[in-house]
Parts: C-alpha cells; sequence; structure tokens
C-alpha cells in the first residue's frame, strides 16, 4: 500500500516559517549562554518533526542547522564568542558586518537604515531599544520575517484569505527589497571566513531557507489570487 503524505496546513506552514526565521535571527545575535540553551531546546524539537520537511529543498542545510544547535546547546555558547566577533563585529577585525547598509549602501547607511524602518512603521512595529542592534542589523531583519509569517499563521487560523494575502505580499516586499539583495553576500564572506564553522552552517541554511521561501510565498501569493477571484 502505498502512503501519501498530506501536505502541511497554511497556518501550520506559517508557523513553521515563523519559527525558522526566528531560529536564524537568534543564532546570529552575541552568543549568550541562556539564548543558546532555548535554541538547542527548540532544536531538539525540530528533528522530531523532519519528516514534514525532508521533501523541500532546504532541508539538508536545515537539518545540519538543526544539529548544530542541539551541539551548541550541549557544548555552550562560549566557544562562539571569538568567531561572532572575528566575523561580524565592526573593528578592524570583523570582516563579514552583519548590517545592511554594509553591503547595499556603505556610502549611505542611514538611507538604508530609514528604509528598513520605514517598512517596520508600516507593518506597525519598531525595533525594540532593548536589543541594542540598528534596525538593519540581520537579526532584525530576520525577526521582521518572523513576525509576518506570525501575522499570516493568525490570518489563516481565521480564515481570513485576504488578510493572509496582504501578509504574503509584506514578505515577498520585504524579502525582495530588503533581505535578498544581500543576504547571500553576507553568507558567501562568512564561509570564506568561517571554513566549516558554526556561522557557515547558520548563514547557509539560512540563505537556502531564504531562496525557497522567496519562491515559495510566490506561489502561495498565486494560489490565493486564484481562489480570491472566483
Amino acid at each position: 500500500m502505498k502512503v501519501t503524505r498530506r501536505p502541511m496546513r497554511l497556518a501550520d506552514l506559517a508557523r513553521f516559517r515563523q519559527a525558522a526565521y526566528r531560529l536564524f535571527g537568534a543564532a546570529l545575535l552575541s552568543p549568550d549562554e541562556e539564548r543558546f540553551r532555548t535554541l538547542g531546546a527548540v532544536a531538539r524539537q525540530l528533528e522530531g518533526e523532519s519528516g514534514r520537511l525532508d521533501g523541500f529543498v532546504f532541508f539538508p542545510r536545515w537539518s545540519r542547522f538543526v544539529r548544530a544547535l542541539v551541539k551548541c546547546q550541549d557544548s555552550g555558547a562560549a566557544d562562539l564568542a571569538e568567531d561572532y566577533t572575528r566575523l561580524f563585529l565592526i573593528n578592524p577585525g570583523g570582516v563579514c558586518p552583519p548590517y545592511a547598509s554594509h553591503y547595499l549602501a556603505p556610502e549611505a547607511p542611514a538611507r538604508v537604515m530609514a528604509e528598513v524602518e520605514d517598512a517596520y512603521a508600516r507593518a506597525g512595529l519598531a525595533v525594540s531599544p532593548s536589543l541594542n542592534e540598528p534596525p538593519d542589523h540581520v537579526s532584525v531583519e530576520l525577526e521582521f520575517m518572523s513576525l509576518l509569517c506570525g501575522e499570516e499563521a493568525a490570518a489563516w487560523r481565521r480564515r481570513k484569505l485576504g488578510d493572509g494575502l496582504r501578509r504574503l505580499d509584506s514578505e515577498a516586499s520585504f524579502l525582495d527589497r530588503h533581505l535578498l539583495p544581500w543576504f547571500p553576500e553576507l553568507s558567501g564572506q562568512v564561509a570564506k571566513q568561517d571554513g566549516c564553522g558554526f556561522y557557515t552552517v547558520v548563514t547557509d541554511a539560512a540563505r537556502a531557507f531564504l531562496a525557497h521561501d522567496q519562491d515559495l510565498i510566490a506561489a502561495l501569493r498565486g494560489r490565493c489570487r486564484e481562489v480570491a477571484n472566483r
């Protein structure tokens, strides 16, 4: 007997994407023991759900990312602090600054930050001062995508097709205009400087996920418009 796997419901898919964006964003903040214990615990839960994801193109990289988070929970985040400083902090040793403005407009960083802040404001959101990072930091942009996916999931749960489509439109716009134009370059720089280290695993998995999500969102928007126009 042939067993076919049921596709993920839209709300479940949006919740997974919400969790994925949040994990990537948190993993690219300065290492913190408590945060990495939480990330590792979430990763252990996700390991048990891999059967729902193994059909996705990004799954092999996603699986390596999840295993790396579990390993960090066991070994602690202290060992990553030196790598993080060397790779990401803007100082003579920082070679892969995690800021959109560095890649998109190094001569006009304020313009890039203003454009990103405007995108947040149009969604009714603002960067929390407690985060202590500028609005164009990679973790902030990934967290914004996570929040949009969470709102999308809520729309599907309420069976609000129009609301869900508007969230998909916002996600597509932010990916196309603000995140994808520079994240692949960051990932490539990290791979050159970090070899096969933890941050290479994180950024490589995130790059594959972003590319897949761009295509997925486009397909979902098309499908939702077909349904809306019936």
